[in-house]
């Protein structure tokens, strides 16, 4: 089959498959939606060589749990729905849950200035506050703004070893914009939560998510930093199609995108949203309120397939090694994971709201069959 023609021949099947099952409720799909959406997953492997996990599920109940490509090309060893994959900046919710836990234990207020657990805090920043941070508003710029050396430094663990030195590194540089005034996305600001969670806390980050996040909740396989077991190693393509193997710090990441985490305790993480076993409902709806271009607390807001989604990706860019998706629908009750080991940019493109604005970029296996996933429960494009 020429390349021109598989094209026309999944949006044909896709459509059959839309009318099939666009009639009918969400509870009644089951095995229909099950059958099409492993179906749709086996040809973008194929065709397009995901590499990765996806999950899909109703509340409790799990409706696709699919695994495809291998963990380690080397060794021939393939993806599980247990393999444990970086999420990079889906760890942004989980720190800003930290920082709620904190909160409700008084020890954080979210108008607290960076200041007051940051010493060394530059004059720039004596406006900003914990609630900027979360919210992507506080002006700081992202570390490789000015200072591109910092992302390859973060790539191959080479130069900075701790928060501390990218910090001393950016001390001096001006805010982008008056803390609260604009948005722009900041790493930067997630690693100063970080130390904010470290310095309230009297614990390391990573101790501290395991204690009140991690252990409560029975998420036995998710953690920060180095991964151990059965983990996915991250691939990039070369221009000539060779694979490389990408090693990236996740421990230098920290709060801003240094988790990594399986199938089952994502959707563990997901249904924890919705009741008290960790965060108050007067916490979780501070997570998730909109300050101002589609963002909240770690989530992004928008409508798509005429439901609200509530939602938040991370990658590195094709060269990252890994790329994570995480999608919920909450009227809807359904929670959608992709993790993928390829994040190889292929020929497809995808529209999300981004900053409040739609953002047409190029996408990612993972981005393709997400979207076809969800075509396919909701019965319909986007």
């Amino acid at each position: 089959m020429s390349a021109q023609v598989r094209p026309i021949v999944l949006i044909a099947a896709l459509f059959t498959l839309f009318v099939s099952v666009g009639s009918a409720a969400p509870a009644d799909r089951g095995a229909t939606f099950t059958k099409a959406a492993s179906d749709a997953i086996d040809t973008v492997a194929r065709e397009d060589r995901f590499s990765g996990v996806i999950l899909v599920a109703r509340g409790d109940q799990v409706l696709l749990r699919k695994a495809a490509g291998l963990a380690d090309r080397e060794r021939n060893i393939p993806n599980t729905p247990k393999t444990k994959f970086p999420i990079y900046s889906v760890t942004k919710q989980f720190t800003a849950a930290a920082i709620m836990l904190l909160v409700q234990d008084g020890k954080v207020s979210l108008e607290d200035r960076i200041s007051k657990y940051y010493a060394a805090s530059p004059p720039a920043w004596q406006d900003v506050t914990i609630k900027h941070l979360l919210t992507h508003g506080s002006g700081i710029r992202d570390y490789w703004v000015n200072h591109p050396e910092a992302r390859q430094a973060l790539e191959d663990g080479t130069l900075f070893q701790t928060h501390e030195q990218l910090f001393q590194l950016m001390i001096g540089d001006p805010l982008a914009f008056a803390p609260g005034t604009s948005m722009s996305y900041s790493n930067a600001g997630y690693g100063l939560l970080t130390m904010v969670i470290e310095r309230a806390s009297g614990q390391l980050y990573e101790a501290f998510l395991r204690d009140r996040i991690f252990v409560p909740l029975s998420m036995h396989d998710t953690g920060s930093g180095s991964m151990t077991g059965d983990a996915a190693k991250g691939y990039s393509q070369s221009p000539q199609s060779e694979w490389q193997v990408v090693n990236l710090d996740l421990v230098s990441l920290g709060g801003a995108g240094g988790i990594y985490s399986t199938l089952d305790d994502m959707l563990t993480w997901s249904n924890a949203l919705d009741d008290e076993r960790l965060l108050s409902v007067a916490s979780r709806t501070a997570l998730f309120t909109d300050y101002g271009f589609n963002y909240g607390f770690g989530w992004r807001f928008q409508t798509r397939y005429g439901h609200r989604l509530i939602w938040h990706t991370g990658n590195a860019g094709p060269r990252g090694g890994f790329a994570a998706i995480f999608n919920r629908f909450p009227e809807d009750n359904v929670t959608v994971v992709v993790l993928t080991n390829n994040p190889s940019l292929i020929d497809y493109t995808a529209t999300m709201t981004v900053g409040g604005q739609p953002l047409t970029f190029q996408g990612n296996a993972a981005r393709k069959v997400t979207d076809q996933v969800e075509q396919l429960y909701f019965g319909r494009a986007p």
